[in-house]
């Protein structure tokens, strides 16, 4: 199949990926058993689809792990869990926020192959990383739209997140790095609040702000390179 057919194909893919989950949201609501279970078997799927698919594209990248040792990135990466612990406040019972936790391994998995395996790299071939980082990263804002609360400060932090995920990429070139720290971010607030009294969910941006400069300096640095 040509790259043009794949990439139609994924896109046919994900329009009716996102249709499915936000009927899942709306009749079998955001966090129960039956809707995670359900939005779980359509990431998988998809995830599988891309995979089979953009398989090449997805790890176009060779890995290089010297990087990673930066105490800019150990830095970055540090502040970036730490938000979900400052801000999270979801309230799980221990049951459900294990099924959640679980189940962001292949939201990770699913998202990553996406946005950073595939879009960023197919963007970054015909343009430059931080063009390719802006596209892929507004696109998996507004992608997120009816999954989260319709807040700018919310959808900012998404931008962020994605983008700081979208320079770990581009600087160590392996999209398994990606999927864990996406993966790890995710299950970190399926077990909050950890804290007595968590700030503002809005608060979860001045978190993000230094944890993305701090992985955006170490990505394009020439350090370790």
């Amino acid at each position: 199949m040509s790259l043009r057919n794949a990439l139609i194909v994924v896109l046919l893919v994900e329009a009716l990926y996102f249709i499915l989950t936000r009927l899942t949201i709306r009749y079998l609501g955001a966090w129960t058993l039956e809707a995670e279970l359900v939005r779980t078997a359509l990431r998988l799927a998809s995830a599988g689809c891309f995979w089979y698919l953009m398989k090449p594209t997805i790890l176009s990248k060779t890995p290089n792990f010297r990087p990673v040792r930066s105490v800019w990135f150990m830095a970055g990466i540090g502040l970036f869990l730490l938000t979900p612990v400052v801000v999270g406040n979801y309230n799980h019972h221990i049951g459900m926020a294990f099924v959640i936790a679980i189940a962001s391994i292949p939201v990770a998995v699913k998202e990553e192959f996406l946005f950073r395996g595939i879009v960023q790299n197919l963007i970054e071939s015909r343009r430059s990383l931080v063009v390719a980082i802006v596209v892929s990263n507004g696109l998996f804002s507004v992608w997120h739209v009816g999954a989260l609360p319709h807040s700018v400060w919310m959808f900012s932090q998404v931008f962020l997140a994605g983008s700081l995920l979208g320079f770990v990429y581009a600087k160590s070139g392996s999209i398994a790095l990606t999927i864990a720290l996406h993966a790890a971010y995710d299950a970190v607030f399926a077990f909050t609040p950890l804290l007595a009294r968590p700030f503002s969910a809005n608060w979860g941006f001045l978190v993000l702000v230094p944890a993305f400069l701090l992985v955006a300096y170490w990505a394009m640095s020439r350090e370790s390179a």
